[in-house]
This record gives C-alpha cells, structure tokens and sequence, in this order.
C-alpha cells in the first residue's frame, strides 16, 4: 500500500507542477475576466454550500446558456421550501410552504457570482489582486485568486476558481482583518451538463392556485438634477452609478429614491422614502456579510443604506447623501 500511496503522491505532485506553470500564465485578473464569461455562458448543475454567521444553506443551482439566453434555477434543499428562477427578463422567487410567487424584473449581476466589473478602470487603487495556490474543490482541482482591499471600506475575496472552466467552486469573504465572515463551497458539481431537461421539468406547472404578485418596475430618472438629492463625500473610489424612482400604491402615491453606488467592484444600495407610521432602522444592522445603517432626516425622510460592504461604507455613504434644496 504505501509504495502506491507514494507513487500517487509522485503523479499528484507532477500534475500539479504542470497545472501551475500553466497557470503563472494568466494573472488574476485574466482568471477573474474568464470567470465572469464562464458563469453567465457554460451550461452546469451541482449542490453547493452557504455559510454566513452560525448559519448554514444547502442549495442546488441548474444554469443553462442557449441561443434563448441565460437560465438559472436555485433551489433551497434545507430550512424552508424556497427556489428562484432567473432568466436575462425577469426574476421568480416560489416559497412553497406560503403557496406565493413574487415575480421582479431582471437585477443585472445577480445570480451564483457577486463579482462583476473586475475590468473596472483605477480598481488597482483600492485592491491588491493576487494569485495564491492551487485547492481541490469538490474532487476537482482549482486555482485560488485572492482581492485584498487597502482600506477599510471595502470586503476582500479569495476565490477558487474550476481549473478547465473558471467557475467558482469556492468563495471566501473576508472582513477587514481578513477573518472570513462568509463562504459558498460547491460539494459536488457537473459542467457542461444536460440542464434543459431540469428547467422544462420543474417549472411552475401546478401552482396556478398560488397568490402571484408582480411590482411594477422602478422609473429610472435621467439627468443628475431632477431627483432632489445628491451625494457630498463619498469613501474615496465610490461614485454614484444609477438612480432610480420606485412607485407604489393606489395611484402611485408611495414613492421611493433608489441609489446604487459602485466602486467598480463592491456596490450598495440606498433607499430614500418619507416617514410613515412605522418606525424605519436607525443605526446599524448586520446579516452575515450583509450591512445596512438607517437614519431619519429632520424634515421628515428616512435614508437606508444596505450592502455587502463593510459597516463604515454604508454608515459613510448614507451620511453623505443631501438635498438638492429645501422643501
């Protein structure tokens, strides 16, 4: 046993020398470019885990690439019954145990990936991209990519990376100290697999006596004036990249201010709406990865800011946000 344990050791070790010549070839930046084609464009399956705080998610995720677009299935397989259905038009979450169905238009970069726009110009101020090691990531072997911030505003990632293909089989997200605060981890998946069958199978046939609900889409405001509030010192890299005016209600009477502010990499939302009866957050929450921080102006607003960015950015941005002028 131990001289073909040895042998195997050998064999291990020279694949992995070739597998990373191959690799010094491509930067980390190439291999995240060639992630964010392979996540949207190859066709695979597999069941993944999702970690954040004490708590632990089993998923399944189906996506398929034809000439009809993009598809991609995510099915909760622990806790309660949950799946979403995306496609390049619209958005389906089905929750099964309360018999509803809340259809939303397309959230460009949802999906299994977070990161998007690593070609982003100036990216290189405010993250250190590095490769680190070769993984074996669900019996398969993967390259690991590291994204350090260099500030404290911004969430770093170490990502293990489908030697052949680029797709994330592992995702670590890592505070400001470097401790990982949240992590997805394939445990088995299957690329270039017959996922169409899935989808035609599983659909939402049979739920037709399901309550549907279907907001009607954000208003998106052009111009930089016509919104009535404006940002004033914003965390160094952070700029305003859409705003958008979300109506709601009989005859549209509840109106709500949408903001996402990007560094090229990391984003967060703030929400602006007036006070109502119910008391909005005031200071800081957190959820895994997640944060938000709440104020109330003192004529009347409350400002949300909510993201997957440290506490101090969401706290700073929506202190940053004024009004265009007085009421």
């Amino acid at each position: 046993m131990k001289p073909r344990c040895g042998w195997l050791l050998l064999l291990l070790a020279g694949v992995s020398q070739q597998v990373l010549h191959a690799a010094e070839e491509r930067d980390a930046r190439g291999w995240l470019r060639e992630m964010e084609k392979s996540v949207k464009t190859l066709n695979y399956q597999g069941n993944f885990v999702y970690l954040y705080d004490e708590n632990l998610e089993l998923m399944r995720v189906v996506h398929t690439y034809d000439s009809n677009g993009e598809r991609e299935r995510l099915i909760s397989l622990n806790g309660a019954a949950r799946e979403v259905v995306r496609d390049d038009a619209s958005v389906t979450c089905i929750a099964p145990d309360s018999k509803s169905v809340l259809i939303n238009g397309r959230n460009p970069g949802a999906g299994l990936v977070f990161l998007s726009g690593t070609e982003a110009k100036n990216l290189d101020h405010y993250y250190d991209f590095r490769l680190l090691d070769l993984a074996r990531i669900a019996g398969r072997l993967a390259q690991t990519v590291a994204i350090f911030p260099r500030d404290h505003y911004r969430y770093g990632y170490r990502i293990s990376l489908d030697q052949k293909s680029a797709l994330p089989l592992k995702t670590d997200m890592l505070d400001t100290s470097g401790a990982v605060i949240s992590q997805m981890m394939f445990t088995s998946i299957q690329i270039d697999s017959a996922t169409q069958t899935l989808f035609v199978a599983q659909g939402l046939e049979g739920r037709e006596d399901y309550l549907w609900e279907q907001p009607r889409p954000s208003q998106l405001v052009q111009g930089s004036d016509d919104i009535g509030w404006y940002f004033d010192g914003l965390p160094q890299g952070y700029t305003l990249n859409l705003k958008a005016r979300i109506q709601a209600g009989p005859e549209d009477q509840y109106t709500t201010e949408h903001f996402v502010v990007s560094d090229g990499l990391a984003s967060l939302s703030v929400y602006v709406e007036a006070m109502g009866e119910e008391t909005g957050l005031v200071g800081r929450s957190q959820m895994g990865a997640v944060n938000a921080f709440g104020r109330q102006t003192t004529d009347g607003y409350q400002i949300t800011a909510v993201g997957t960015v440290p506490a101090v950015t969401v706290e700073a941005v929506a202190m940053a946000l004024r009004r265009t002028s007085d009421p």
